[in-house]
C-alpha cells in the first residue's frame, strides 16, 4: 500500500508523472509546449510543487494568482470540457500511482473544485 503525500518532494513526484502524461496526451500536449526545455519545466514544476504545498499544506509558498496564466491560455487557445477531464484523469492517475490516504483524496478532491471552477469561469459546459 502506497503512503500518504507529505512532503514537497511526494508533491513533485507527482507533477513530474503528471506532466509526462501531459507530454504524451493527444490531447493536452499543444498546451504544454512551453514547457518542454528542461529549466521551463523545471521552473514550472517548482511551481506547481508551491501551490499544491500551499493549497494541502497552506504552507503560503504559493503567492501568484493561479487563474490568470489560465485566462490568458484559455484566450490564445480555448478550453473545452476534454481538456478537463483529461487533466483530471491524468492527475488523479498520477496521485493513485504513488500515493494513497487522506491528503491523496484531498489532492483529488481540490483538482475537482479547481476545474469546475475554471469551467465556470470560461462558460464551458
Amino acid at each position: 500500500m502506497n503512503r500518504d503525500i507529505n512532503s514537497r518532494e511526494d508533491l513533485l513526484t507527482i507533477v513530474r508523472d503528471f506532466y509526462e502524461s501531459l507530454f504524451q496526451n493527444e490531447e493536452l500536449k499543444h498546451f504544454f509546449e512551453d514547457f518542454k526545455e528542461e529549466k521551463a519545466l523545471e521552473h514550472h514544476l517548482a511551481t506547481l510543487v508551491d501551490f499544491w504545498d500551499n493549497t494541502l499544506f497552506y504552507s503560503g509558498s504559493y503567492k501568484k494568482n493561479a487563474m490568470k496564466p489560465h485566462i490568458m491560455l484559455h484566450d490564445q487557445n480555448p478550453l473545452k470540457n476534454i481538456h478537463f477531464k483529461h487533466w483530471l484523469a491524468l492527475l488523479t492517475k498520477a496521485i493513485d500511482k504513488n500515493f494513497k490516504g487522506e491528503n491523496a483524496e484531498t489532492m483529488k478532491n481540490r483538482a475537482l473544485s479547481i476545474a469546475t471552477v475554471m469551467k465556470i469561469k470560461f462558460g464551458i459546459e
